[in-house]
């Protein structure tokens, strides 16, 4: 059983001014926070609870279920009954229309679904009155191809937890317990709530201590070691720990660094279960050391940033002091293959190339690039129009279908070419664009203000390769 001690900041090389200084900030800022944890190691630092909260007491972890669930399938993968790569419909053949389901849908495989990619733009049971959770997955309509965009799903995590309860036969929580979890000492009033059908909530439902999710934090940054003995496979830590797709077009700093298997990458080397309303454990595997909280920053749009920055100015700059530097934002990439090889090969293979769209949100026809002037035509409702971008930023052009001038600006991540635009005028806004490949096709995901003038550049859509 992990059991974690208690020591002072300064036995493990933190000044507790530090410490003070930030609990000092949690209040001055009036963070609705119920506590938080410091972990050097199997050692507490610091541990603060707010009635009528406390150590012992659970509490509503939102999003971080999913981490677990992620690592419920990394069970299930070491034990031979999946491979990441299967197609998740294959599982669920009584979810599936009788037509037999919608292409991208049964193009689908766990791995997208781990990595937040798959075929659906938002949470597909929101958008299924009161049907079946597990069931909304395989009939809401698809709005982009699977494996290509980062999309924020949680129904993806729910269907992997019906997967897991679906092939063992027991509860998620439970199947975790016999695996992993009674072996870290995990409360045993944990819980995690059910959806209508009866299936765990494998997307927001775990209730738990914040003492729990540390030690499963713990168990993660020691590469699912415990006492000599694997508890979580080594092989699928490494990829659910590290960087899998880009979120650059994600709303705040700490949601752009990246995403693993249902886990955040940091803006600084590590990762992170984050769940709703500032429910966190950012972890640092290289300094042994994890941050964690948990509150209610739900009414508070700067709430969730104010948590991190508490912490990022505070103690993180001492720790990262005495314990080696730590990597920048953007080195935790996950993958092998640099950015400059992904780029030589995407612009040969894509340059000139038309791509005519799918029915999609944003209304666009068809799209090509021309990488060699650093140009992207595409057609809208109201005719052609383009966007000229480069390594910096492109000014002196108007934002299509306004007499606004505009600034663009394009680069390269893991496969997939984001394309930032501003508006420099009376005017003010700006659109995100995230464009990946995959065989003859290719995805985009726009984010924007929401000024009328961008009303072609909000939501996601799909393409195929015109035949010459």
């Amino acid at each position: 059983m992990l059991t974690f001690e208690t020591k002072t900041p300064e036995e493990c090389a933190i000044p507790g001014k530090a410490v003070e200084e930030m609990d000092k900030r949690m209040e001055r800022l009036g963070i609705h926070i119920h506590g938080y944890l410091l972990l050097s190691g199997k050692s507490i630092i610091a541990e603060r609870y707010w009635e009528p909260y406390g150590r012992d007491v659970i509490h509503r972890m939102y999003s971080i279920t999913k981490s677990f669930a992620a690592l419920a399938v990394g069970l299930l993968e070491k034990e031979g009954r999946i491979s990441l790569d299967d197609k998740i419909c294959q599982y669920f053949p009584e979810m599936l229309p009788e037509d037999g389901g919608h292409p991208w849908c049964l193009e689908m495989t766990i791995r997208d679904m781990l990595s937040m990619r798959t075929c659906y733009g938002s949470t597909t049971f929101k958008r299924y009155g009161d049907g079946d959770w597990t069931e909304s997955f395989f009939r809401v309509e698809p709005d982009h191809v699977p494996g290509t965009v980062f999309s924020y799903d949680t129904s993806s995590a729910h269907v992997l937890a019906a997967l897991v309860e679906k092939l063992t036969g027991m509860e998620l929580l439970d199947y975790m317990r016999e695996k992993v979890l009674d072996k870290l000492g995990f409360s045993k009033e944990a819980y995690i709530m059910k959806d209508p059908s009866g299936v765990s909530q494998g997307g927001s439902g775990m209730v738990c201590t914040l003492r729990d999710v540390a030690k499963v934090a713990y168990l993660c940054n020691q590469g699912g070691i415990l006492d000599g003995e694997e508890l979580l496979p080594g092989e699928f830590l490494r990829e659910a720990v590290a960087c899998q797709t880009p979120t650059d077009v994600q709303p705040t700093l700490d949601e752009q660094c990246g995403y693993g298997y249902m886990i955040w990458m940091p803006r600084e080397d590590g990762f992170v279960f984050y769940g709703m309303g500032g429910q966190l454990a950012v972890c640092f595997p290289k300094l042994d050391f994890c941050y964690l909280t948990m509150a209610d920053t739900i009414g508070n749009p700067a709430g969730l940033q104010m948590l991190y920055d508490c912490f990022y100015d505070t103690v993180y700059p001492c720790l990262k002091e005495q314990r080696g530097k730590a990597l920048t934002v953007g080195k935790n990439l996950g993958q092998d293959v640099p950015d400059a090889e992904w780029e030589k090969r995407l612009r040969e293979e894509t340059q000139n190339v038309a791509y005519t769209f799918y029915p999609n949100q944003m209304q666009w026809s068809s799209l090509c690039f021309d990488w060699q002037k650093g140009r992207l035509s595409f057609v809208l409702p109201s005719g052609e129009a383009q966007l000229d971008f480069g390594g910096d930023w492109v000014r002196g052009q108007k934002f299509p279908g306004t007499d606004y001038a505009c600034e663009c600006k394009g680069y390269w991540k893991m496969g997939h070419f984001l394309l930032q635009c501003y508006v420099t005028d009376e005017e003010q806004g700006h659109v995100s664009m995230d464009f990946a490949w995959k065989d003859e096709r290719l995805s985009v995901r726009m984010v924007s203000t929401n000024e009328e003038y961008f009303a072609f550049f909000k939501g996601f859509g799909s393409a195929y390769r015109q035949k010459e």
